[in-house]
């Protein structure tokens, strides 16, 4: 057996990051709205698109101003959505396996990026100044309970002035996987 073929709550730390695509779609900027979440165009400022990768990512946990969420079981079973269907995590959380070009199954590293299931094959920007804009504006409609449709009223007129695009979109919630 595969180490990735056992319970995800079984695998070491080393184990558990291989299970990561590096695909960067967990870095993308996300809304939910009416039982979809939308990845957006824009990519969290610590990103670096040249390599692919997170450019501080030992480090992005201890940052102020990260939004940045680890990546566990606790966060599978509680805010799934965060993470895209073709998430290696969520897959396996699912019950549904690793994807065919996991560099698991193909022995490559470059399979996903060949596949073109990495960031890198999107057109998505790094620029925190629209980002800031839409966490600003979703910090205060938790803070003043705005109903939906008022936040999506506002969400609208964010996106407009920043230029941002919704690029993959999902149905929320997830099915839970079978126990």
């Amino acid at each position: 057996m595969n180490f990735y073929e056992k319970p995800l709550s079984e695998l070491t730390d080393e184990q558990w990051e291989q299970i990561c695509l590096k695909c960067g779609k967990c870095c993308m900027l996300k809304y939910s709205d009416n039982g979809v979440i939308h990845f957006s165009n824009r990519i969290c400022k610590y990103f670096d698109l040249k390599k692919g990768i997170c450019s501080c990512y030992n480090k992005r946990f201890e940052l102020t101003d990260s939004e940045c969420k680890k990546v566990n079981l606790q966060l599978l079973e509680e805010n799934l959505e965060l993470l895209p269907p073709s998430c290696a995590y969520r897959r396996l959380y699912e019950g549904k396996g690793l994807p065919p070009y996991h560099p698991l199954l193909t022995g490559n590293p470059q399979s996903v990026i060949l596949a073109k299931q990495t960031v890198k094959a999107l057109p998505v920007h790094l620029d925190g100044t629209q980002e800031k804009a839409v966490i600003a504006l979703l910090r205060t409609a938790k803070q003043q309970n705005w109903s939906d449709d008022r936040l999506m009223q506002n969400a609208r007129k964010v996106f407009e002035k920043y230029d941002l695009q919704w690029l993959e979109t999902y149905p929320y919630p997830p099915k839970k996987p079978a126990t």
